[in-house]
C-alpha cells in the first residue's frame, strides 16, 4: 500500500470506530486513551525493537555469509545430481561422502562457532544447496593429485607423458560429453583396460558412457576423417590395474573433466601441446586414405620377384602378413578383408585357382610356414572324452622351445635357428588355426605334441619321487613344492631336454593323485605304498 492509501485507511477506520461508539462514553474514552497515551510509546518500543532486529539481522547474515565462506573454503565438498552424490576433495585424493557425514560435519562446525546457533538449520540449509550447485567437475585439481594420476599412467601404460595427458583429455571430453563424433581405434588389450575405467565411472559418477567411443574393431560406417588413434604399453595386468583404479579411479576421473576444460578438447590439445610423434600417429587415419596405407604396406613387407612363375603367396599367407604390419605399425585393422584382397587383385597377378598371388614374397612368410609345417606334423588337438578327462596343455613358451628344437633337426626349414616370439606364435594360431583354444595368450588347450609326452614324464618321475621321499622325508604330508622340486631333479638326472611347468605339474598331481591331495597343496604318504 503506498503511505497515501495507509493514511486514508487509519482515518477511515478511526471515523468509523468513533460512529460506531458514539453514544458509549466508556468506549470514546478508551479509544482516546489508546490514541493518545499508548499508542505512541507502543510504536516507539515497535521501532525500536525493529531496528535492533534489522540490525541483528544484518550482523547474522554476514556472519552467515563469512561462516559459508570459510567452510566451504576449507572443507572441498561437490555434489553429482545425476547419482545425488557428494565428493570432497583433501587437496591430494577425491572421496565419495554420505551426507549424513557432510552434515554432521558442518553442524558441529555452526556449534564451534556459536554465533550461528540460532540460525543452525537456515545455515545448513543453505550450504547444502550451495554444494549442490558445485558440480565435482568444476573443481580443479591441486597438482600434487594431477602428478599421482600422471605417475600412474606413465611410463606403465603411456610410452609418453603426452600420451596419457591425451588419453585423460579423451576420457574428460567424453564425461563432458565433448566431441561425440569421434572415434578413437585401440587393441583389444586396451579395451579391457577401458573397461575397467568404465566399472568405475558407473559406480563413482554414475556415468556409463566415459569409454564407449573407444573401439578395438573398424567399421565401415565410421569415416576416416573422424577417426583417432591412441595405443597403450601391453605388458600389464588387467588385474593390477583393477586394483590401482580402486585407489585412483575417481582421481583419474576428475582429472580427465579438469584436463578437457583447460585444453578444450582432446583435438585441441593434439594441435596445440603435442609432439610431432604422438600428432603423427594419432592422426594418422584421419589424414591418409586406404590406397595410402596399401601402399606402404607394399613397400614395406612385399617383394616382387624377377621370376613370377616360381615365386607367390597365398592369400592366407599375405593376409597374415598384413596383420604383421597392422601389428607393427601399431594400427587397428581399417579395412575389411574382402576390400583388401581385392585391392591386392589390381595391384597383384592374382590366380584364383589356387588362391595366390604371383610373382610376390615376404620376408615374414617362411617363419610363418616353417611354424605351420611344425604344428601340422608334431601337434595333435584333442576332444576332450568328458569332464573329468585330463586336459592336457602346453604353454605358448614352450612351443617356442619345441619349435626351436624342431628346425634345427628338420632339413626343410628355411628358419635354422627357430627364431619366434610367443606374441608371432599367438597370432599364427588365431589366425590359420582359429579353432584352437588359447588361455590369457599364454595356454593352448587340448593339444599335445609327439616331440614331449609331458604326463609320461611325469608318470615315470614318481618312483624317483616316492624313493626320494621315503629317504629324505618323515612327515605325515608330502608339499606339492617338494614333489615337484623331486621331479625338478629327476629332470636333470635323466637329462630329459624338457621339463614341464609347475603349474601344469600341480594340475596333473590334482587329477592323477585327487585320492591323496589334501589341503589343496599336500600328498598324503598314503601314496607312498
Amino acid at each position: 500500500m503506498t503511505d497515501n492509501q495507509i493514511e486514508l485507511k487509519c482515518s477511515e477506520t478511526l471515523k468509523e470506530l468513533l460512529i460506531k461508539y458514539k453514544d458509549d462514553e466508556y468506549m470514546t474514552q478508551r479509544i482516546y486513551s489508546h490514541i493518545v497515551n499508548y499508542l505512541p510509546n507502543t510504536l516507539d518500543n515497535e521501532m525500536k525493537n525493529h531496528e535492533k532486529r534489522i540490525i541483528r539481522n544484518n550482523f547474522l547474515t554476514n556472519e552467515q555469509q563469512l561462516f559459508i565462506q570459510v567452510f566451504l573454503s576449507k572443507n572441498k565438498y561437490f555434489y553429482l545430481p545425476n547419482n545425488n552424490l557428494f565428493y570432497e576433495y583433501d587437496g591430494e585424493k577425491y572421496l565419495i561422502v554420505k551426507e549424513d557425514d557432510v552434515i554432521h560435519k558442518l553442524l558441529s562446525s555452526i556449534s564451534k562457532d556459536r554465533t550461528l546457533l540460532q540460525w543452525k538449520y537456515k545455515t545448513k540449509i543453505n550450504i547444502i544447496k550451495q554444494i549442490k550447485d558445485r558440480s565435482l567437475f568444476s573443481s580443479i585439481p591441486e597438482t600434487d593429485t594431477i602428478q599421482n594420476v600422471l605417475n600412474v599412467l606413465y611410463p606403465s601404460f603411456f610410452s609418453t607423458k603426452n600420451s596419457a595427458k591425451y588419453f585423460l583429455t579423451i576420457i574428460g571430453d567424453n564425461i563432458l560429453k565433448k566431441n561425440t563424433s569421434l572415434i578413437f581405434l585401440v587393441s583389444q588389450k586396451m579395451k579391457q583396460f577401458l573397461n575397467e575405467v568404465d566399472n568405475v565411472a558407473i559406480l563413482s559418477i554414475g556415468n556409463s558412457n566415459v569409454t564407449s567411443n573407444f573401439m578395438s574393431k573398424y567399421h565401415e560406417n565410421h569415416t576416416y576423417d573422424n577417426c583417432r588413434l591412441i595405443k597403450i604399453n601391453e605388458n600389464f595386468s588387467n588385474d593390477v590395474w583393477r586394483e590401482i583404479l580402486k585407489k585412483i579411479g575417481l582421481d583419474l576421473l576428475c582429472v580427465s573433466a579438469h584436463y578437457s576444460k583447460r585444453y578444450e578438447s582432446s583435438d585441441k590439445f593434439i594441435e596445440n601441446k603435442s609432439d610431432d610423434e604422438l600428432k603423427t600417429y594419432s592422426q594418422y587415419i584421419k589424414n591418409t586414405n586406404q590406397n595410402n596405407i596399401v601402399s606402404d604396406f607394399c613397400n614395406k613387407y612385399i617383394f616382387e620377384s624377377d621370376d613370377p612363375l616360381s615365386c607367390m603367396i597365398e592369400w592366407k599367407y599375405l593376409h597374415f602378413v598384413w596383420k604383421q604390419f597392422l601389428s607393427d605399425s601399431n594400427l587397428p585393422s581399417i579395412i575389411y578383408s574382402n576390400t583388401l584382397k581385392n585391392m591386392f587383385k589390381e595391384i597383384y597377378t592374382y590366380d584364383e585357382t589356387i588362391d595366390s598371388f604371383k610373382g610376390i614374397t615376404s620376408k615374414f612368410v617362411p617363419v610363418h610356414r616353417d611354424f605351420i609345417n611344425f604344428w601340422e606334423q608334431n601337434i595333435t588337438v584333442h576332444i576332450p572324452e568328458s569332464e573329468l578327462s585330463f586336459d592336457n596343455e602346453i604353454e605358448i613358451d614352450e612351443l617356442c622351445y619345441l619349435f626351436k628344437s624342431w628346425t634345427k633337426t628338420n632339413t626343410g626349414t628355411i628358419n635354422k635357428n627357430g627364431n619366434i616370439t610367443e606374441e608371432n606364435i599367438v597370432k599364427i594360431l588365431k589366425h590359420f588355426f582359429p579353432a584352437v583354444e588359447i588361455i590369457e595368450d599364454k595356454f593352448v588347450l587340448n593339444i599335445t605334441c609327439c616331440m614331449w609326452n609331458k604326463i609320461n614324464d611325469i608318470d615315470n618321475s614318481f618312483e624317483y619321487i616316492k624313493e626320494q621321499i621315503k629317504t629324505e622325508h618323515k612327515l605325515a604330508l608330502i608339499s606339492f613344492d617338494d614333489a615337484y622340486n623331486y621331479y625338478y631333479k629327476y629332470c636333470n638326472f635323466n637329462e630329459l631336454k624338457f621339463i614341464v611347468s609347475k603349474r601344469f605339474f600341480e594340475k596333473y598331481l590334482y587329477y592323477k593323485l585327487s585320492d591323496y591331495v589334501v589341503y589343496e597343496k599336500f600328498i598324503e604318504t598314503g601314496w607312498l605304498i
